[in-house]
């Protein structure tokens, strides 16, 4: 039996597939991947020609099974979650996470990556400490074997160089005033009348706190952003603001709103947004040229011997987390 799904793209490869930690992300939008029993019981999916194998999978299981199990416990598994239970949900992510890297390394050849001798012998040592970790029931279980190891790491460094050369030429330059982070406290009101009344009791003196406290329509009142995050008029009369001033009325989607300036320019959060403007930039690149690598690489997927994998078969304690030992390798020094 064949049958064809489509799969939503959240392009967040950069912040968890090559960096090596789980999260929830998936990889295809528009793509067809086809469900099939044509690939072996050891063969989970395939992602034009790169196969990911079942016990490359367990790996992944095993690492989210000690993840999930530390914070929610063992029988959360089959919890519904409107619809859905978490071992449907983690074994979504799973597919997801590995289909993307798998596929991220069909690139390697056109921007002519490889992995250098000594960051394989590096892999072969993490694949190395990694199985000998895991006792016999464990790699039992998992039908798991040293060279299925050294085959994941080996695709987690490779998809994390092919990401750096594709996006290597990202312009890095961010001035102070793009990625400035303000700190501002408001009152919304639901009138423009509300609103002069406000700014009249702030010209006799009143502190705009306790203002803010009896009379703004929002709980909130005081906000930290960057460019992009608020409406025009609001972003326009924030940041011109300087320190300890206060706005006009600012007319809103959802009100009016009167603004005070506590910080014009954290000097500390704009530092670290121009990290994340770079990344973002970076991942803008690499989205175009892998949408364009989906979009034409076909896909099979084993249902089959994927619907036999639950989280509930093994009980025991896993001793070692995969993309920790990653991490020790590929990310620390």
């Amino acid at each position: 039996m064949r049958q064809t799904i489509k799969r939503g793209l959240v392009l967040c490869l950069a912040a968890c597939v090559l960096a090596g930690g789980p999260a929830g992300c998936s990889h295809f939008e528009n793509t067809e991947i086809v469900l099939t029993t044509g690939l072996t019981e050891h063969q989970l999916f395939k992602v034009g020609s790169c196969v990911c194998t079942l016990p490359e999978a367990m790996i992944y299981v095993m690492d989210y099974q000690r993840q999930y199990e530390s914070v929610y416990g063992v029988e959360m598994w089959e919890h519904d979650f409107g619809g859905i239970t978490l071992e449907e949900y983690v074994k979504n992510i799973i597919v997801s996470q590995l289909a993307a890297m798998k596929a991220v390394t069909l690139l390697a050849k056109e921007y002519g990556v490889e992995l250098s001798e000594a960051e394989t012998e590096t892999v072969k040592k993490a694949a190395k400490e990694y199985y000998s970790s895991m006792g016999s029931d464990a790699v039992k279980y998992m039908g798991l074997k040293q060279e299925d190891v050294e085959s994941l790491y080996y695709d987690h460094v490779l998809s994390r160089k092919v990401y750096q050369e594709i996006t290597k030429d990202v312009n890095t330059e961010v001035s102070d005033d793009e990625a400035r982070i303000i700190t501002v406290q408001q009152i919304r009101l639901d009138s423009r009348e509300s609103a002069e009344d406000i700014l009249e009791k702030l010209s006799e003196g009143k502190e705009f706190m306790t203002l803010a406290s009896a009379y703004s329509q929002d709980s909130q009142i005081s906000y930290t952003f960057g460019r992009g995050e608020k409406d025009a008029a609001y972003e326009e009369a924030a940041f011109g603001l300087e320190n300890e001033g206060v706005s006009g009325i600012v007319e809103g989607e959802d009100g009016f709103y009167i603004l005070k300036c506590v910080n014009n320019f954290d000097r500390e959060a704009t530092e670290a947004n121009k990290i994340t403007m770079v990344e973002r930039r970076r991942d803008e690149i690499f989205s175009g040229v892998y949408e364009e690598l989906v979009a034409n690489t076909p896909s099979e997927f084993n249902t089959r011997v994927w619907e036999q994998v639950h989280f509930e078969d093994w009980k025991e304690e896993i001793s070692e987390s995969f993309l920790e030992v990653y991490s020790r390798y590929f990310e620390e020094g």
